[in-house]
This record gives structure tokens, sequence and C-alpha cells, in this order.
């Protein structure tokens, strides 16, 4: 009876010690995708034909021998919903990665080009693009920030302002198609309110 006693008592300090770990746990990289670099409507030959989303990323800290270098690997993973019927399929973006506080050998941003495309039947599109590395300080590994977002044209940013606007009705529990036609509904209503 005292062994099982012993071995119960053993088992919770093990139990005690493995959950102050993962308390303890920081995650490497450590990745920021603010809202306003997550989302970007697509405009071809005026019309909004995709809404493309930097929805995460995987990722893991590793030495690369090669270079002695600490570097973050991270591999983006996007969303892409068809917001009318059209014929396009092709879908190109521009995504990057950005860190602007640390030693400044470490700092600056980089851009990274994605292409895809999409079955003319096909409405939604879960993806992960290629992995970039990304150099990272070893003493601040687990607090050096790295930003990632897709690149937006200045006209890009300004159209998202407006379309993603909490005045204008958009409402994160809805599909995208039923988001885009919220949208165009209250678009179309501050023009009859304008006039």
């Amino acid at each position: 009876m005292q062994r099982i006693c012993y071995a119960f008592l053993f088992l919770l300090m093990i139990g005690g010690c493995i959950s102050s770990d993962l308390d303890g746990y920081k995650q490497c990289p450590l990745v920021t995708i603010k809202r306003e670099d997550a989302r970007l409507i697509q405009i071809i030959n005026y019309q909004d034909n995709f809404e493309i989303e930097f929805v995460g990323f995987e990722g893991f800290c590793y030495y690369d021998t090669r270079v002695n270098q600490e570097k973050a690997k991270i591999t983006p993973i996007f969303s892409i919903n068809k917001l009318r019927d059209t014929d396009e399929t092709d879908i190109q973006f521009q995504w990057f990665t950005n860190t602007i506080k640390g030693p400044p050998a470490y700092l600056g941003k980089k851009s990274y080009f994605v292409e895809t495309s999409m079955r003319r039947d096909e409405r939604r599109k879960e993806f992960k693009g290629k992995s970039v590395d990304v150099k990272i300080p070893v003493d601040k590994m687990y607090e050096f920030e790295i930003f990632a977002g897709l690149e937006l044209s200045p006209q890009e940013k300004k159209y998202n302002q407006r379309v993603f606007d909490v005045d204008l009705g958009y409402d994160d529990t809805t599909s995208s198609l039923e988001k885009y036609s919220v949208m165009e509904k209250k678009k179309s209503e501050l023009y009859e309110n304008q006039e």
C-alpha cells in the first residue's frame, strides 16, 4: 500500500513539473499579422473578383549551420474566396515579412510573390505558400517580433479601409459571400443617403 502511495505522489510531482514547463512555453518565431494587412480585395477589370486572406502561419526556429545563424522558418497560410462568377482563374499577389525592432543587422522588410489558380467552379481555396527564412538574433529569439501581411498598394489599402470599416456593417461571423452582399448593400445605402 505504501508503494502505491509513493507511486501516486511521484506521478503528481511529474505532472506538476510538466504543466509548469508548458505554462512557461515561449513561441519562436513570434509572428504578428495585423488586421489591416491580413485581407485584400483583388480588383480585376474594375470588378471585385477575389478576397485574399492571410489566415495564419506555421513556423519554427532553427540554427542554420551553413551560415552559423539562428533563423525562423515561416510558412504562410492563405485563404481565397471568389466573390463573383468570373472567367479569371489565376491569382497573383505578394506578402511580406518586416522586422522593425532589434539589432540593425536583423531589421528590414522582404516581399514574396505568390501565384495560384482556382477552378472555375471553385468558390474557396485554402493553401500554404512557400516557406521563407528570416534571420533572428539568438539572445532575443523569443522576443524578436516579425510582422507579416499582404502587400497592398495605397489604393488597395484605401479600398480595404472603406470596405472593411465597421460603419459599413462588416461582420466576421458571416461567410465571405454573405459579407460581400452585406457590404454592397451598406455601400449603396451610403450613396443613397449622400444624394
